[in-house]
């Protein structure tokens, strides 16, 4: 599904990783603050160009600076969620969602989900006819996400979606990320510094530090391993991550 293998150095940091995920539901990107979690989702979605690699999602390469390949941000296919939801204020919820339709054509998604089906899924029908400072933090990502899902995403990337909001929001939203796999077969790369976020909604784990890989798996292995090299808060020998689908890394 992503085979990345990219080097990109900003000043004194170094981005230097690869890595291959097949088909999968959520895979997390987990880490400290600064070791490059973002760069790496930015360099697959083409925010960023690494300065050698190569990216490949689905058989299709996006990025390979050997062949001089490294398509736009709306040639790649992707969803992409950020941290705050950006959505157009001058635009109610129905045509900030009704966006997205503009960008990919429907076969890449199967089924292609519609402006209804989404609203469904999200539970943001009543939202509508909102412009988006009416709307609570929680509605806001959920209207983004919403908006990515309808780009019909061959993958859909989420860098710390729900870092901004409150717990029960979290917990709220939490349901709603993990149907999306299930719902319309899109997998997810899903960046958080969250072991509860984690927990709640990763099938596999991509662990890195200071740039690097450090390590690969399924939740419960790898977060044994940020637990051994001081990641985590407290030291600790039993997790469970989450279970609504099958392990996906390879």
């Amino acid at each position: 599904m992503l085979d990345v293998n990219i080097s990109l150095k900003h000043g004194a940091f170094e981005l230097q990783l690869g890595f291959h995920l097949a088909e999968c539901g959520i895979a997390v990107i987990f880490g400290p603050s600064g070791s490059g979690k973002t760069s790496l989702v930015n360099c697959i979605a083409g925010l960023e160009t690494p300065d050698a690699g190569h990216i490949v999602c689905h058989g299709e390469t996006s990025f390979d600076a050997g062949r001089g390949i490294n398509l736009p941000p709306e040639k790649r296919h992707l969803g992409y969620v950020f941290q705050d939801a950006r959505l157009f204020p001058h635009l109610t919820v129905l045509e900030n969602l009704s966006f997205g339709l503009r960008f990919h054509p429907p076969r890449l998604l199967q089924p292609a989900p519609r402006v209804s089906d989404v609203a469904d899924l999200l539970d943001i029908g009543s939202l509508l006819h909102r412009r988006p400072e009416h709307l609570s933090g929680g509605e806001k990502q959920r209207v983004a996400i919403g908006r990515a899902l309808l780009c019909r995403p061959r993958l859909l990337l989420m860098d710390e979606p729900l870092s901004s909001l409150d717990m029960n929001l979290k917990e709220g939203l939490m349901t709603y990320i993990a149907r999306i796999p299930r719902q319309w077969n899109v997998p997810v790369l899903y960046v958080t510094h969250s072991l509860q976020e984690t927990q709640a909604l990763g099938n596999s784990m991509l662990l890195l530090r200071s740039g690097r890989l450090v390590a690969q798996g399924e939740i419960n292995a790898t977060l044994r391993k940020a637990s051994q090299m001081g990641f985590l808060p407290h030291p600790t020998h039993s997790f469970s991550g989450a279970q609504h689908e099958t392990h996906c890394f390879a």
